[in-house]
């Protein structure tokens, strides 16, 4: 899967580690503005379908739907484009900076461009004869879509906990993910980002502030550490359990 306009946020000559961090961070954020747009098309879809008016339900679906496609399906010119366009995009970045050499991310996310389409190909025939379709059916199909994509969009931070690993000295990376949590565990699992810190650092948070220490400090942001200091020392450091994330 291939993003087919970029967005001129990374400069030609960055170093591997620098692109890294910075797509790692990327994508994160996409990934969790994906599960907010889930969860807003769960909630939206069935208060929206009601058979009243079937083709223009179908239609503001679709247009809802059309912001995790690739802008170029509608206009090759847009600058503002669907989720799965920048986790494409990020995604390229990342896997041309890291060692790592795992196909399961473009992957993950070609098979949840496919499902999407594969949607938008029913949502034709529905507009077109919605006497032949209950709506209850059409509902059936859109939650089965929303229910698949989550499980896709949990499997893909799966396979980007490989990357994730090979970044666990990065400063900036480690706070992204403690300073967002409490939204990743409520998408992917209790406990899900604190079972994964744990992986990382076996020894506990003496052994994670000490990374993070170093990295902020001999940058010259000791300041700005002690200020997030207070975030690890937040985090619960238990044994793992069995998060969602590990029986992906």
């Amino acid at each position: 899967m291939r993003s087919l306009n970029p967005w001129p946020i990374f400069p030609a000559n960055l170093e591997p580690p620098v692109a890294r961090s910075l797509s790692l961070q990327f994508i994160m954020q996409e990934v969790i503005a994906s599960f907010k747009l889930l969860h807003h098309l769960q909630i939206l879809t069935p208060e929206q379908l009601q058979g009243a008016n079937l083709s223009e339900e179908i239609a503001s679906i679709s247009n809802e739907l059309e912001k995790f496609l690739l802008f170029s399906l509608e206009n090759p010119f847009s600058q503002k484009g669907g989720v799965l366009d920048k986790l494409c995009f990020y995604c390229e970045i990342l896997l041309q900076a890291s060692s790592v050499r795992d196909q399961d991310i473009p992957m993950i996310l070609e098979e949840m461009r496919n499902s999407i389409l594969r949607i938008k190909s029913r949502f034709i025939g529905w507009k077109k004869m919605p006497a032949f379709h209950p709506f209850d059916e059409i509902l059936s199909h859109l939650l089965e879509l929303y229910s698949d994509l989550h499980f896709k969009l949990g499997r893909f931070f799966s396979a980007l906990t490989l990357f994730l690993q090979e970044a666990r000295s990065d400063e900036n990376v480690l706070l992204y993910l403690i300073e967002h949590k409490q939204e990743f565990n409520s998408y992917l699992g209790p406990r899900t980002i604190e079972d994964l810190l744990h992986r990382f650092f076996p020894a506990g948070h003496s052994q994670l502030r000490a990374v993070m220490c170093e990295g902020y400090t001999r940058r010259g942001f000791s300041t700005f550490f002690a200020k997030a200091e207070p975030l690890i020392d937040s985090i619960e450091w238990e044994a793992p359990c069995h998060s969602s994330l590990q029986r992906q």
